[in-house]
C-alpha cells in the first residue's frame, strides 16, 4: 500500500494470519515505536473478527496493517495528510486495491496520554481507536455529529459484545 511503502519500517513486529470466512485474511501489525508497551494483538485482531462479522461483504478476503509510530511520525503525517500540525491517536488510510482494505496508523503515546486523561484503560482506548480506524476503512465517517454518535456508538458496541 502507499502508505505502507512510505513510512520507514524501523521494526516489524511480526505478522498475524487467520483463517476468516473459509478466505485467508491477513493483519499485520508493524511497530516503529521501541520501547513502547506489547501490543494487544490478540484483542485487536478479536475486534477485527467481531467487525468482520458485522459487515462482512466490506471486509471479506482483504488484509490490512496496523501500524505503530511515534508522536513525532503521526504528527508529519497528520500534517502530510490532514493538514493538522499536531500528533493524533489514529489515522486511516483506504487502500484502492481489492485485496487489501487499508491501514491504519496508530500512536500509542498519544493513545496512552488520551487514556490517562478520560481515566480508562490503555488496552481499552487503543481497542477503541483500532475499531474506529477499522470503521473509517469500510467506509463511516464523522463528518457531523450525528455521524460522529452513530460511529462512536457502534465501535463501543463492537469493543463491548
Amino acid at each position: 500500500m502507499i502508505i505502507t511503502r512510505k513510512i520507514r519500517m524501523v521494526m516489524i513486529q511480526g505478522a498475524l494470519r487467520q483463517m476468516l470466512c473459509n478466505k485467508i485474511m491477513s493483519i499485520t501489525f508493524i511497530n516503529q515505536v521501541s520501547g513502547t508497551a506489547r501490543i494487544p494483538k490478540a484483542v485487536l485482531l478479536g475486534l477485527f473478527k467481531r467487525t468482520q462479522k458485522l459487515y462482512k461483504k466490506k471486509i471479506r478476503e482483504k488484509s490490512i496493517s496496523v501500524i505503530f509510530v511515534s508522536e513525532n511520525e503521526s504528527k508529519k503525517l497528520n500534517s502530510k495528510y490532514r493538514n493538522k500540525a499536531y500528533a493524533t491517536n489514529v489515522l486511516s488510510f483506504e487502500s484502492f486495491s481489492n485485496d487489501e482494505l487499508g491501514d491504519i496508523i496508530i500512536c500509542p503515546a498519544v493513545a496512552r496520554k488520551q487514556a490517562k486523561d478520560m481515566d480508562v484503560g490503555f488496552v481499552w482506548w487503543l481497542s477503541f481507536l483500532f475499531t474506529h480506524g477499522l470503521l473509517h476503512l469500510i467506509g463511516f465517517d464523522h463528518k457531523t455529529k450525528k455521524q460522529e454518535i452513530k460511529m462512536d456508538d457502534l465501535t463501543k458496541k463492537i469493543i463491548c459484545e
